[in-house]
């Protein structure tokens, strides 16, 4: 089973988070701390947190550009095929349909616009 979470609105900061769990463990990633600075103060608990996908996902863009310069470079295919890119977009938009219609989406029912 897997969860993806985006919320682009959110007051607080960029927050994107995936979580997949199966019989065999579970992995977690994203996060919006900024650092692991927490302040514990009269107003309670409060940390810093990133506000832009590019602040949060800095590393990741530059590795990304990366592996695509240097698969120009040496006439290589890219590592993300346009299958990868069409799953990303079903997905996208079976996320969209879910919030409309408020229930979620089987992504083999989904028909891909």
């Amino acid at each position: 089973m897997a969860t993806a979470e985006a919320n682009f609105q959110a007051v607080y900061g960029y927050d994107v988070r995936a979580e997949v769990f199966g019989s065999e463990g579970m992995l977690t990633a994203g996060g919006i701390r900024e650092s692991s600075m927490t302040r514990y103060n009269h107003n309670g608990v409060s940390f810093n947190t990133c506000r832009y996908d590019q602040d949060l996902l800095f590393d990741a863009y530059i590795a990304e550009l990366r592996g695509f310069v240097v698969c120009v470079i040496h006439n290589k295919p890219a590592l993300v095929t346009a299958e990868d890119a069409r799953w990303a977009l079903k997905i996208a938009l079976a996320s969209i349909e879910s919030v409309k219609r408020n229930s979620p989406i089987k992504l083999d029912q989904h028909v891909m616009i």
